[in-house]
């Protein structure tokens, strides 16, 4: 039943975990964006601390979620995911306890549509998340092939706090490196010492933006990708389907993508 193991675990706060996972037939192919499961049986003991359970789970039972990878598809040491730990949860309030060597559940089969493979190579990306639906993005900054010529990248990713900023030091590194990427992380319960934008992601596709900040956007050469809190994307769906957006489908490409995982 666990057929993984666990080989990297850094904690970015109590409650956001960076683990690297790697399966027994090692690191399959797949494509930046796309997702897998993993799991615990209910017997893996959580800390003593956290609340009870808000679901009760049987001990011999498979507790599995999706997650989206957060790693290059080149990259073969691991897959790694990115996890908000919620702490009355049936999984992760599990996850939290792993260490690396210790083991666990990862589905053989990577799925998902959440991919930039099929877009021209001189269209824009304008990639907004919150919390831990910034994995998929980092996945495909980290892959070279979504670095097209010509291409501009936008990466918005909106948190309540900023120690909750994941990756910040990376996508900084790449900003600087890069100057067709521009990211723009945006805090809504900022204390007084961050100087960054303030407010909700969703808020910079608006008309006033925040403080004087604005993403301008074209239809006929961006693609937006939506992925994270159901506010935030329905927020967002419903201001660019107003400017001229159509949400992708396979049976209607469109030029607005949207993940919803919560």
């Amino acid at each position: 039943m666990l057929n993984a193991t666990i080989v990297k675990r850094v904690e970015i706060t109590p409650d956001l975990l960076i683990i690297g996972v790697l399966p027994d037939g090692g690191v399959p192919d797949f494509h930046p964006g796309q997702y897998v499961a993993l799991g615990l049986p209910g017997s893996a003991p959580r800390p003593v601390e956290f609340p009870p359970l808000r679901e009760q789970t049987e001990s011999e039972k498979l507790i599995k979620r999706a997650y989206s990878i957060g790693s290059s598809p080149q990259f073969k040491e691991c897959l790694e995911f990115y996890i908000a730990v919620v702490r009355d949860g049936s999984l992760t309030s599990r996850l939290v306890e792993l260490k690396p060597g210790d083991r666990l559940f990862a589905a053989p089969k990577v799925v998902g549509t959440f991919t930039i493979g099929e877009i021209p190579p001189e269209h824009n990306l304008v990639l907004v998340s919150t919390g831990t639906g910034l994995a998929p993005y980092i996945a495909m900054l980290r892959t070279p092939a979504s670095w097209t010529a010509g291409r501009k990248i936008t990466v918005i990713h909106g948190v309540r706090y900023v120690p909750d900023l994941g990756y910040r030091d990376e996508l900084l590194e790449l900003a600087g490196k890069h100057t067709e990427l521009r990211y723009l992380p945006v805090v809504s319960r900022a204390d007084t010492n961050w100087q960054g934008l303030r407010g909700y992601a969703q808020h910079l596709f608006s008309d006033a933006g925040i403080g004087g900040v604005k993403v301008a956007l074209d239809p006929t050469h961006d693609h937006v990708f939506l992925c994270g809190n159901p506010a935030m994307v329905e927020e967002s769906e419903q201001l660019l389907l107003a400017r001229g957006f159509i949400v992708h489908a396979k049976r209607t490409p469109g030029n607005l993508h949207v993940e919803k995982y919560w």
